[in-house]
């Protein structure tokens, strides 16, 4: 039965610890990835160690070939395949925190992490950063099994040539730093450049609302004039109908006292 694995590209030894460890037959909680055991003569993990219970003080081992799937939440394995409980050797360590030197005497780092094949457990890089501040700002670097020419319990010694020529692995401090500069930059020209903008078109809004309250201006005005003719036409008019009706009223008074004069004189 071929081994089925989520994630078939490399991954970095630090990114299993601690992730879940399920019985892929019961699905049962079997605890955490405590530890890799690499044998560091073949550069391939052996097996993985697991904790489990109060504080973690339960461990228990399984051989490499007993992971069915590596997963990003979690890791499967068989316990039902026909394998002794492993035991740590004196073959078997992480190489976590070894010393990195050269093969010229020159002290480079400290390997801090590595790159394996999920299905084989095989090695692909060694990530090496040099010790302190300068690791942290300059980021980690890989450094292929075969550059190494041997190994003690604290540290590698590797081939100068090949250590000289080490690929960057990842962003230090420094390159993210300048990335955050130059994004900072770009946002400072962006933000000038509408600014600039904001400002032409702000040149230009006095005239156009000099113009538009203009028009406006105008506009009530020759309204205004027109509501006053409107106005003097209809007093005029007004006065008009006042005169006529006055007049009217006069005759029909003199009128009517004629007529009343007259009536006293036939009566007399």
């Amino acid at each position: 039965m071929s081994l089925l694995f989520i994630q078939p590209k490399p991954i970095r030894q630090s990114q299993l610890l601690n992730r879940l460890v399920l019985e892929r037959q019961t699905t049962e909680e079997i605890g955490h990835v405590d530890q890799l055991l690499l044998d560091y003569q073949a550069h391939r993990v052996v097996a993985l160690r697991c904790k489990s219970g109060l504080l973690g003080t339960k461990k228990r081992y399984f051989a490499w070939s007993q992971v069915e799937s590596i997963g990003t939440d979690s890791i499967l394995v068989n316990t039902s395949k026909n394998h002794k409980a492993q035991q740590k050797t004196e073959s078997w360590d992480s190489l976590i925190g070894h010393e990195v030197w050269t093969d010229a005497g020159n002290k480079i780092g400290k390997l801090v992490d590595y790159l394996l094949k999920p299905k084989s457990g095989s090695v692909v890089n060694y990530l090496f950063s040099d010790s302190g501040w300068h690791g942290v700002m300059d980021g980690m670097y890989l450094l292929p099994p075969v550059a190494i020419s041997s190994i003690g319990s604290k540290r590698v010694i590797v081939l100068e040539t090949v250590a000289q020529n080490s690929k960057p692995y990842g962003e230090g401090l420094n390159k993210k730093i300048g990335q955050a500069t130059d994004l900072i930059k770009e946002d400072y020209q962006k933000t000038v450049q509408e600014f600039q903008a904001v400002k032409r078109k702000a040149q230009h809004i006095p005239e156009h609302l000099k113009d538009k309250a203009q028009s406006v201006t105008e506009q009530l005005k020759d309204k205004a004039n027109a509501t006053t003719e409107q106005l003097k036409d209809k007093a005029q008019s007004v006065t008009e109908q006042l005169k006529d009706t006055a007049k009217a009223t006069t005759a029909h008074l003199q009128d009517k006292a004629k007529s009343v004069t007259k009536q006293l004189k036939d009566k007399t």
